[in-house]
């Protein structure tokens, strides 16, 4: 079962920006904020300031950001090595069909509302 199923997203939601991100939220809340972001791979520190520059954190190895969902890839080939996120697809949500980019979407958001919650509590 993948995250559409378990989670019952309607398909429509990946065709947009907004779209996907608000499947990705979905699926973070469903796994736990606080659980996905023990997952990521860099500091806050290191997350604000690549995101003051690209918000989708293409700044970040994006190398790191595979291991951490789970995946290493060698010659264009993805393995999967586990990692703690993907035991929490399971665990959480019954969820045993899964992609590196699934993953690396997953952690990329959490990232994302990290970092902008760190920001407004800088302003607030």
């Amino acid at each position: 079962m993948n995250f559409d199923e378990a989670l019952r997203i309607p398909k429509e939601l990946s065709s947009t920006t907004e779209g996907h991100r608000k499947k990705y939220k979905m699926i973070i809340e469903a796994l736990g904020y606080e659980n996905v972001k023990e997952c990521i791979p860099f500091s806050v520190e290191e997350l604000r300031n690549a995101y003051k520059t690209d918000e989708h954190f293409n700044n970040l190895s994006l190398k790191i950001w595979d291991i951490a969902a789970g995946f290493t890839s060698s010659g264009g080939y993805f393995t999967l090595i586990r990692s703690r996120l993907t035991y929490l697809y399971r665990e959480k949500c019954g969820v045993d069909t899964f992609s590196c980019s699934t993953g690396v979407c997953i952690l990329k958001e959490c990232a994302r509302l990290w970092a902008e919650e760190e920001s407004q509590n800088d302003r607030d």
